[in-house]
């Protein structure tokens, strides 16, 4: 693409101007919130309109946090790339500029997410950034880092600091890939998942493992280390 690094200049004023409002316009239900619920102490500043004022904070901060979400979800629903399996493209395209754009919406959740994880609330914003999530899913973590590039089935459990990517840059190009995790499998804790992995139903990837890109995990086996391998089978493990 032409003139690339002038609009990659620009577009980086923007997206600080974008983060300000993504974390501004949030304050205005929080600071409305703050000021009702603050009204009902007796002004005095004692110790009872101190602890109103403290616990009027806190929800602020809640209700901050959580139009955070809904405003960067909705966001990242609309400008999100739609794709079957894999995109390759130059890095100095469009292409890359709407990912990038999604990635630092997503981003700019982190300072509230990761403290909402595993809950209701964290679930519903990665379906609305895109994550396409089945019945009875556990999400510990806040870093899948392309929500919109992650497929979680039926009773899925995510750990807790596990790292999920879709991206990567190969020779000078953008590739993104999905990830898909089967129904009943656990991706342990502080694992690292790479662009178009598989992990199939009924397994496990062990805690602090690292699946490299396009590794696929047969359904019902348990893999561990760095690079993730096989060690056994669950229903080999379960026939004995």
């Amino acid at each position: 693409m032409r003139g690339f690094t002038q609009i990659q200049a620009v577009l980086s004023v923007a997206m600080i101007l974008l983060m300000g409002a993504l974390w501004g316009l949030p304050i205005a239900p929080a600071l409305y919130v703050f000021d009702w619920l603050s009204s009902y102490g007796p002004g005095n500043r004692g110790w009872l309109d101190l602890m109103i004022i403290g616990f009027s904070a806190s929800i602020s901060f809640l209700t901050w946090g959580m139009f955070l979400l809904l405003l960067s979800g909705i966001l990242q629903f609309v400008i999100r790339l739609r794709f079957e399996e894999r995109i390759v493209t130059p890095l100095a395209s469009l292409t890359t500029i709407r990912w990038a754009i999604c990635g630092q919406i997503h981003r700019s959740t982190q300072p509230f997410l990761k403290h909402i994880v595993p809950s209701f609330f964290a679930n519903a914003y990665y379906r609305l950034a895109g994550c396409k999530i089945g019945k009875n899913v556990n999400i510990n973590s806040f870093t899948i880092n392309d929500p919109s590039l992650v497929e979680l089935g039926d009773n899925v459990v995510i750990g807790g600091g596990a790292t999920l990517n879709g991206h990567l840059v190969e020779k000078g190009n953008l590739v993104l890939e999905k990830i898909i995790v089967g129904k009943n499998s656990t991706v342990g804790g502080a694992t690292m998942v790479g662009p178009g992995a598989r992990i199939g139903e009924n397994s496990i990837l062990g805690n602090r493992a690292v699946l490299a890109k396009r590794k696929v995990i047969p359904d019902g086996e348990i893999w561990v280390g760095i690079p993730a391998r096989p060690i056994s089978s669950l229903q080999s493990d379960a026939s004995k």
